[in-house]
C-alpha cells in the first residue's frame, strides 16, 4: 500500500540524515558554502532542486505553492517565516539568498506549468514580481539578504541562471563549459547585484546540475512518463524535505497568493492527480495520498504543529471534495521533527 511504502521511506530517510555520514556531509557543505538558500518554487512533482543539483538533503530552504506564486506583501505568514530564516542565519554569521524560481519545458509548452496555464511568460512574470518584493522588503546591494531569479527546464533538468533583462546561462547548453573561473564570471554578469559569497556559494548549483544533465544526455531520450506530470501523491502543509521522489508528489505549502489561495492551489493539485489517472491506468490501481504535516523543532513547539497538522487536513479534505472517494486516496496526518526529518504519524 503507498502509505506503508511512505512510511518506511521515511524511516528509511530519517535515518540515513541522522547518521554521521550525513551530518558530517551537511556541516562539511554548509562550512564552505554558508549561504542560506531559500527556493520558492510551484509544487510541481518534476521541480525537484537537491536531485538535479545533488546539494545534501536539508541544505535548500524549500516553499511550495501552485505556480510558484507567492506574496512577500500580501501574505504576512510567508513574510513571517522569511524573517525568520533571515535572522536566524544572522545569528550563525551567514547571509540568505532567495531563488524565485519558474519551471518550463523546451520541448512541449503543454508540459510547462499548469499553474500559470502553461504560459512561460506568465510563470517568469510571477517570479519577476516576487523578486522584486523582496527588493522593496530588504533592498538591493544587501550582503546579507538577496533574491535571484532562477528558470528550471524539466525536459532536461537543467538550471537557467538569468534576470529581469533576459540574460541567460544555461547549463543544458553549457554542459562542457569546465572552467570554474568563466562560470563564475557569467553568473557575476547575470547576478551584479548579490555578495561574493552568494556567487560563491551558486557555483555548487551549476556543477551539480552539470552533471546530471550530463547524465541524461548520455542515457539517451528520457521516457515520455518522465517528462509530463505522473504525481499519485499530494502533500500538504510544511516539512516535506525528506520526501524526495522525482515527479511523485505535488507539494502545497499554506501560502497564499492573490488570485490562488492555498485551499485553491489543493484544488488543482486534485484535479492534476485525477489526469494523471486517466491518462495512466497503471498509477491508477495504487489509488492516491494525501499527507498532512506540520514541522517542528522542539518539543515546545510540538502542540502547536500537532494543532497546525489537524488544521490543515481538515482544509485539505474540505478542498478534494469528491476527489478523495474518486482518487480511492488515503490519509496520512502528522508532523515532522525538523531535526530529525522523521514524520510522526497522528490519530485522526
Amino acid at each position: 500500500m503507498l502509505e506503508n511504502e511512505i512510511i518506511e521511506l521515511n524511516k528509511g530517510r530519517s535515518a540515513v540524515y541522522c547518521s554521521q555520514a550525513a551530518q558530517d556531509e551537511r556541516a562539511r557543505y554548509v562550512a564552505n558554502h554558508p549561504t542560506n538558500i531559500l527556493v520558492f518554487k510551484c509544487m510541481d512533482g518534476r521541480i525537484n532542486l537537491p536531485f538535479i543539483t545533488g546539494v545534501p538533503i536539508g541544505v535548500f530552504r524549500p516553499f511550495r505553492h501552485v505556480g510558484g506564486k507567492f506574496t512577500l506583501l500580501g501574505d504576512p505568514y510567508l513574510n513571517h517565516l522569511v524573517r525568520e530564516e533571515n535572522e536566524e542565519a544572522m545569528r550563525q554569521g551567514r547571509p540568505t539568498l532567495s531563488l524565485c524560481t519558474y519551471h518550463f519545458s523546451k520541448g512541449d509548452k503543454h508540459r510547462g506549468c499548469a499553474g500559470h496555464k502553461y504560459d512561460t511568460a506568465s510563470a517568469r512574470s510571477g517570479a519577476i514580481a516576487l523578486k522584486k518584493e523582496f527588493d522593496v522588503v530588504f533592498g538591493t546591494h544587501n550582503i546579507e539578504m538577496g533574491a535571484i531569479l532562477l528558470g528550471i527546464e524539466t525536459d532536461e533538468d537543467s538550471i537557467v541562471f538569468t534576470n529581469e533583462a533576459g540574460e541567460t546561462f544555461s547549463i543544458a547548453e553549457n554542459t562542457e563549459v569546465a572552467d570554474a573561473t568563466a562560470i563564475r564570471v557569467k553568473l557575476s554578469r547575470i547576478y551584479p547585484d548579490i555578495s561574493e559569497q552568494m556567487l560563491n556559494d551558486l557555483l555548487p548549483l551549476a556543477y551539480g546540475d552539470r552533471a546530471h544533465v550530463r547524465t541524461l544526455k548520455l542515457a539517451g531520450a528520457r521516457p515520455h512518463s518522465e517528462l509530463v506530470h505522473g504525481e499519485d501523491i499530494i502533500c500538504v502543509g510544511r516539512g516535506f524535505d525528506w520526501l524526495h521522489l522525482p515527479n511523485r508528489a505535488l507539494i502545497i505549502g499554506p501560502y497564499k497568493y492573490y488570485d490562488h489561495t492555498w485551499k485553491d492551489a489543493i484544488a488543482i493539485a486534485g484535479n492534476i492527480v485525477r489526469g494523471n489517472f486517466e491518462s495512466n491506468p497503471n498509477l491508477k490501481k495504487g489509488g492516491a495520498l494525501l499527507i498532512i504535516s506540520a514541522p517542528y523543532r522542539n518539543l515546545e513547539e510540538k502542540g502547536i504543529a500537532m494543532t497546525q497538522s489537524d488544521s490543515y487536513s481538515k482544509v485539505a479534505q474540505d478542498a478534494l471534495g469528491e476527489n478523495i472517494k474518486n482518487l480511492n486516496m488515503k490519509i496520512l496526518v502528522g508532523v515532522t521533527d525538523m531535526t530529525t526529518m522523521k514524520f510522526h504519524q497522528l490519530k485522526i
